[in-house]
């Protein structure tokens, strides 16, 4: 392990005066400790801004930035522009790293071809809870893996740290997106030819609560329809009948997301129409479903 290599840690903070000060004391406790925490708060209304400059006080290491409220996105670019590390790690300000999160993911990336790489997580509620669930995946994921809409991939940046080579063809997050702009930019970087590594380790926890975007389904919608009209647009899809079968499984998703967080079944049961009708063979997946 070379410690000299720096690590550029990112948190976008926007109100969460609730979790930051555990997600930055998981940074303090890496056992790889050659990093600077580049906290972006991105114009929080609630006590975040004095929590996380008591904790700066005392720890140089730990970067704050300000600026006026402007999205996730922007805040994790904004954080990009400022940052000095030979590698980039971004960090939910409601998330938390093990201990070792930083050691093996570095390890892996300086012990094998991957340009970035990523672990298993677990699923804990706002109280820190465990929730007798976990996100796991596989090694060396594929563009059409992502694009297919693939369940097991779990692309929260949280989880991920990249190689700094990663954002030269790549430029940053698109700045359209919130909800799915972790998914966009993985496929940008694999439709450049960067590959993925993987740890099959639960290294982090993946926090849920009420104020997850995820939870926000007219977001979702919005972020959805417009990435995957976007990666249409870039000739991502290597078919027509592919690109069709892509469309219908995020139809359904949609579908699936308004029925059940969205609280509205007539939205959902128009995405899947629009499922059907742009693969008709999807119908057979939702006959099994209901059996």
């Amino acid at each position: 392990m070379n410690l000299n290599l720096l690590v550029s840690i990112i948190i976008p903070c926007y109100n969460a005066e609730k979790y930051i000060e555990k997600t930055i004391q998981s940074v303090l406790n890496q056992t790889y400790t050659n990093w600077e925490l580049i906290v972006v708060n991105d114009g929080s209304s609630d006590n975040s801004k004095q929590i996380i400059e008591d904790l700066a006080s005392n720890e140089n290491r730990l970067l704050v930035y300000n600026k006026k409220n402007t999205g996730v996105s922007d805040s994790r670019n904004y954080g990009l522009e400022k940052s000095q590390g030979e590698f980039i790690a971004f960090l939910d300000a409601d998330d938390i790293w093990h201990n070792e999160y930083l050691e093996k993911q570095i390890d892996i990336l300086l012990s094998t071809n991957s340009t970035l790489s990523y672990t298993a997580t677990k699923l804990i509620d706002e109280f820190g809870n465990e929730l007798n669930k976990q996100i796991r995946g596989e090694n060396n994921p594929q563009l059409n893996d992502f694009l297919v809409q693939k369940f097991n991939y779990n692309t929260n940046p949280s989880g991920i740290v990249y190689k700094r080579s990663c954002f030269e063809k790549v430029s940053g997050f698109d700045i359209q997106l919130s909800n799915n702009a972790d998914q966009d930019i993985l496929i940008q970087m694999l439709s450049q030819g960067y590959s993925i590594g993987y740890i099959d380790e639960i290294l982090w926890d993946y926090r849920i609560h009420n104020n997850n975007m995820s939870k926000n389904v007219s977001t979702l919608e919005k972020d959805t329809l417009y990435l995957f009209h976007k990666c249409s647009k870039q000739k991502l899809f290597n078919s027509y009948w592919f690109e069709q079968k892509c469309f219908s499984n995020m139809y359904l998703m949609l579908a699936g997301s308004w029925w059940k967080n969205g609280n509205n079944k007539l939205r959902g049961l128009y995405f899947i129409c629009l499922s059907i009708v742009n693969y008709p063979p999807q119908v057979f997946n939702l006959i099994k479903k209901i059996s």
